[in-house]
């Protein structure tokens, strides 16, 4: 009887060990998925307001809002031919 009680005691203490080993993954694995959670909703929010962002990028820099802004807030029109000069640089190239 003397060897089953501390080969008794060992199973019992690594039984027990393996319970709160379980417990405790059990545990980290529900703040993990909560942690993915709140993290896929941050994402979810930035690609919305990406979206946002690339919808009013396009709609200020259309062609069409620029020549109105142009002729009607900045007083600018179009040049015509012979309003056009052109300057040559020596070797193509700014310094």
């Amino acid at each position: 009887m003397r060897l089953r009680s501390p080969v008794f005691l060992l199973m019992v203490l690594a039984f027990l060990a393996l319970f709160f080993l379980n417990t405790w993954q059990g545990f980290r694995y529900q703040e993990l998925e909560r942690e993915v959670e709140k993290l896929e909703l941050e994402q979810k929010n930035w690609l919305e307001q990406n979206k946002k962002a690339i919808a009013a990028l396009a709609a200020l820099s259309s062609p069409q809002r620029v020549k109105t802004l142009a002729v009607e807030r900045l007083g600018l029109r179009p040049l015509k031919a012979q309003e056009v000069i052109e300057i040559e640089l020596e070797g193509g190239q700014l310094d």
